[in-house]
């Protein structure tokens, strides 16, 4: 029997099928199927019980079925190979509201396309006949493909979510294949040949006769002209379908504590807590779950020991795993933020138990960043009168995990000198109000009577321009206790004073000059060679690297009162007293 596209295109009708069996042979179950009549819009499949609850990161079986009146193998998979076939998953609500039809469909409704998907027609599909061999008319084809469909969580908040499967089926048109009229490679009769470019080089002596010839068609794009048939393309008549409701099966949620289990050794420990809802009403068979860290290691604190998998679970039930999660060794060295985020992606893997027969898979997938940069410390105590500016941080920096940084006299001990020459050579300090980072890196050795030099690090993380100025102010020690000779009073060597003619002194002489003598101070120990540093203009996340150069004139430790950093264009400023240790020491001769 042969039919031509248009009929083909109505008399066919395509229908979604979604089986409530998780393991269902499709085959079986229609071979004794008695579709309804397809020139209305009732269920093609009547015989299989269909699935009245879907779940959400579910992957869901779907069949495509295809009905159309018997005809010949031949034909038929030539009508399938032009077949183009769309499905596509819309999360929605199911609560009634104006404007819904009497059929279901909801009209003028926030709706989220959560899966999409298109039936590969060059795929062997399973065909199934209706009806009795010896009547041709009233025989039915069945043409069935199945799709796999990942229901993701809608990106829109819903009060009462809902699933809807949009199909749109469509014959595309018959391609021409008359090939050797479009494409001639000969000029047709009586059309000129084109203009010759090289035409005036032809009486060129040096070409000895030659003629030499450039076409103009060359030297221009050529764009072939073939008469074009107007196509159409014929829709296909397709089932509408109810919205089907969707719940979560599984709530899970990720949480982070830092931990500094080790003196050398930086850690997280993230707590994966798993949710059975109440609404569900359905055990869960918890199978396996998995959390990886890129570029690092995440290792599980649970264990095979304390909960095995799979287990099965019941409405409200609350489990947790914990996990250490490591950063590699480059992050412990003092990487940058943008370095120092991994990616952690976490699996969750479940069945529902719905019924005997209805397993549906759970399968949950997400990948977000853990940033193992150094976190601020929340207990540091208020600044005090050292910060020389109104608004002042709330916190400072931590130090990172394996620094060592104490502030040690001069006088201390050579053993304590060792030790604390092995600690950190870089100090990185963030100016929360101002916007910016400064991270100082002093050198490994220094001797007495050589300059040195510190790496200036300044990161601007602000929105706005800046114009810093850096500046050092050394520490100067005071001598205390020192004991100077009394001098006679001035007021009583006054013989004016005894008439009442002269008043007395607002201040002794004598109490001026003991004040003077024992406040004075001892000569400079660390000389700074640069006076001021201008950086400037520093774009929003630009960096900017500089020095500040020293000259060490004592030995032992010494030390810097602060690095003060200048907002030139607020005139903020900000006492960084966070800096790398110094200790001087003389240089031994070889000899």
């Amino acid at each position: 029997m042969s039919r031509d596209s248009a009929e083909f295109a109505e008399t066919s009708v395509v229908d979604v099928l979604i089986p409530e069996a998780s393991s269902v042979d499709i085959e079986e179950a229609l071979a004794s199927s008695v579709a309804a009549r397809y020139e209305d819009d009732s269920a093609l499949i009547t015989s299989v019980p269909q699935r009245s609850l879907l779940f959400f990161d579910e992957q869901l079986s779907i069949y495509v079925v295809l009905q159309t009146p018997y005809q010949d193998e031949a034909q038929l998979k030539a009508y399938i190979s032009r077949l183009q076939i769309v499905l596509e998953a819309h999360a929605t609500s199911s609560s009634p509201r104006a404007g819904e039809s009497h059929q279901g469909q909801t009209i003028n409704q926030p709706r989220d396309v959560i899966w999409s998907g298109k039936v590969n027609v060059s795929e062997d599909p399973i065909i199934v006949v209706e009806g009795s061999d010896d009547d041709d008319e009233g025989q039915a084809v069945l043409v069935i493909w199945r799709l796999t469909a990942f229901l993701t969580r809608p990106r829109i908040r819903l009060q009462s979510p809902a699933i809807m499967f949009k199909i749109s089926a469509s014959l595309q048109p018959l391609a021409t294949g008359n090939s050797t009229q479009e494409y001639d490679p000969y000029l047709p009769s009586g059309v000129p040949f084109p203009l010759n470019l090289l035409q005036s080089l032809q009486d060129d002596p040096a070409l000895k006769g030659a003629a030499p010839r450039l076409s103009a068609v060359r030297l221009s794009q050529r764009i072939a002209i073939h008469p074009t048939i107007p196509l159409k393309t014929l829709p296909l008549r397709t089932v509408s379908k109810k919205a089907i409701r969707a719940i979560p099966a599984i709530s899970a949620r990720m949480r982070y504590h830092r931990s500094s289990d080790s003196v050398d050794k930086l850690s997280i420990i993230a707590s994966l807590d798993i949710e059975i809802p109440v609404f569900a009403n359905n055990d869960v068979d918890l199978q396996s779950v998995n959390v990886q860290l890129n570029e690092g290691e995440a290792e599980d604190l649970v264990g095979d020991h304390i909960l095995k998998l799979p287990v099965k679970c019941r409405p409200r039930d609350n489990i947790g795993f914990l996990y250490r999660l490591t950063p590699p060794e480059a992050v412990y060295d003092g990487g940058s933020s943008a370095l120092s985020a991994k990616a952690l992606e976490v699996s969750i893997d479940g069945e529902v138990l719905v019924s005997a027969i209805c397993h549906p898979r759970i399968h949950m997938r997400w990948r977000t960043n853990v940033d193992f940069s150094t976190a601020l410390n929340p207990n540091f105590g208020k600044p005090g009168q050292s910060m020389q500016r109104n608004h002042r941080p709330t916190s400072l920096p931590a130090p990172a995990a394996g620094t060592f940084k104490a502030n040690i006299p001069a006088e201390s001990g050579s053993d304590i000198a060792k030790s604390s020459t092995e600690g950190s050579r870089s100090t990185s300090t963030t100016v929360a109000d101002i916007g910016i980072t400064a991270t100082f890196t002093a050198t490994e050795e220094v001797y007495v009577g050589e300059p040195f030099t510190w790496d200036i690090f300044i990161v601007n993380r602000s929105t706005k321009s800046r114009r810093l100025a850096i500046v050092v102010i050394p520490k100067l020690k005071r001598i205390e206790g020192r004991k100077v000779g009394s001098r006679p009073s001035s007021s009583s060597s006054n013989p004016g004073s005894k008439t009442g003619s002269v008043a007395d002194a607002v201040v002794d002489e004598n109490t001026l000059h003991a004040v003077m003598k024992t406040q004075s101070t001892e000569g400079a120990q660390l000389v700074c060679l640069t006076t001021e540093i201008k950086i400037g203009p520093l774009s929003p996340g630009s960096c900017y690297v500089t020095e500040v150069k020293f000259l060490p004139l004592a030995r032992g430790f010494l030390h810097i009162d602060a690095a003060r950093i200048i907002d030139l264009n607020t005139n903020e400023t900000v006492d960084v007293r966070d800096l790398p240790d110094i200790h001087a020491m003389d240089r031994v001769s070889d000899e």
